[in-house]
This record gives structure tokens, C-alpha cells and sequence, in this order.
């Protein structure tokens, strides 16, 4: 339904060849608040046994874009044009589940939870690394669009769908999310390909532990 609309108004608007730049006048300069979102950190038992992994982390960026508009009426037509935008980037509280089978404060469990914790931190970075380069990018993207000439007032919350595709849909913005989300995949693939060395210190010594009341028990010095 929503890619029917859109055909139909890409064709409606751009079939009004006469109608181009009467709108003009009421092209301004967009209203941008950009900010992050405030996420925390949970952490919870997992309800089976999760080995081989001891943990894991569930990382989920989201955005919100709002635009607002602004119409005109002259008593023929309506121009409808973006008045502001508020855009809000980041990720949803990160939830992280740990074997149940370690104890809270454990070696394991503190070697766990610093391994999802690093995830989480790259994440975090990777997101700061495109943050300051969204503002610009926004920018210049808003204030690229056109007011839009309709006839009828049915027609203007079609025309605020148009723009606020605009928005969303544009490739200055596609290649920044790329950008993010490759570095995040990296990042995370870098992370898990290495051996847990602090979980398995917590292994060995667990076995040394062993060994050393096994030979006190039997008598034998190290």
C-alpha cells in the first residue's frame, strides 16, 4: 500500500511542470536537534546451559526521526515544506545473559561479563566514530528539500510522507549506517575470534587449585 502511494505521488508532483517554484518562497532554513539516546546495561542468568559460550550480549541501535512541516494555503493551492527535525541515535538498553551455572562475582562470571562489556564498548565507539559526522551530513540533507506543491488538502499528509522518506531514505545517511555497522561487525567478529584468556586463567587456576590439595592430601610437596 505505502509503495503505491508513493508512486502515485511521485508521479503527481513531478507532472506539474508549470507549478515549479511557486512553493519557493517558503523554503527555510530546517530546525535540527540531533542528540543520543540514554540506554543502561542489564545483566541476567541465562534459563539453559549456554556452553560453549559462557555469555553473550544483545546489542540493538535504533534511530527516531521526527520531522515537522509547515503549509501554506493561498485559497488554490498549498506548498508544504519541512519546518524541523529532531533525530535521536542510539541503542536500546544492552542485555546481557550469563551461564547460569557461574555465580555471581566468580572468575568466570567477572570474565564473562568484562567480554560482553568490551563488545558493548566497541559498539559505543563505533557509533561515536559517525556521530560526528551525522550533523553535517543531516544538514545538508534537510535543508536539500523542497517545499511541495499539492492541490488538495488530502493531499499534504502525502506530502509529509514524501519528505520524510527524503530523510530516511538518502545515501549521504545509508553509507554513514553502513559505515557503522560494518566497524561494529568487525569489531565483534575480532572480539569473539580471540581465545577468552581470562576465562581460561579462571579454568586453570581452578586446576592448579585441584592439584595442589590433591598433593597435600597426599603428602607430596611442590
Amino acid at each position: 500500500m505505502i509503495k503505491k502511494i508513493c508512486i502515485f505521488l511521485l508521479f503527481f508532483t513531478f507532472n506539474l511542470p508549470a507549478n515549479a517554484g511557486v512553493c519557493d518562497e517558503y523554503k527555510k532554513d530546517v530546525d535540527l536537534d540531533l542528540s543520543k539516546s540514554i540506554w543502561k546495561t542489564n545483566i541476567k542468568p541465562s534459563d539453559t546451559d549456554l556452553w560453549p559460550k559462557g555469555g553473550f550480549v544483545e546489542i540493538q541501535p535504533f534511530n527516531t526521526v521526527e520531522p515537522k512541516i509547515g503549509y501554506a494555503f493561498n485559497g488554490k493551492y498549498y506548498c508544504v515544506f519541512l519546518d524541523s527535525v529532531k533525530v535521536v541515535v542510539g541503542f536500546k538498553d544492552f542485555e546481557i545473559t550469563i551461564d547460569k551455572k557461574y555465580k555471581k562475582d566468580s572468575c568466570e562470571y567477572n570474565a564473562v561479563l568484562e567480554h560482553e562489556n568490551h563488545h558493548i564498548d566497541d559498539s559505543v565507539k563505533a557509533l561515536d566514530k559517525v556521530y560526528s559526522e551525522l550533523k553535517p551530513v543531516l544538514k545538508d540533507v534537510v535543508n536539500s528539500i523542497e517545499p511541495i506543491y499539492v492541490e488538495d488538502a488530502d493531499d499534504v499528509p502525502y506530502a509529509f510522507e514524501k519528505i520524510e522518506d527524503k530523510i530516511i531514505q538518502d545515501k549521504q545517511i545509508r553509507k554513514l549506517v553502513d559505515v557503522f555497522q560494518e566497524q561494529q561487525s568487525r569489531d565483534a567478529n575480532a572480539l569473539d575470534e580471540k581465545p577468552d584468556e581470562k576465562l581460561q586463567k579462571c579454568t586453570k587456576d581452578k586446576v592448579d587449585a585441584a592439584f595442589e590439595k590433591y598433593f597435600k592430601k597426599k603428602g607430596v610437596k611442590k
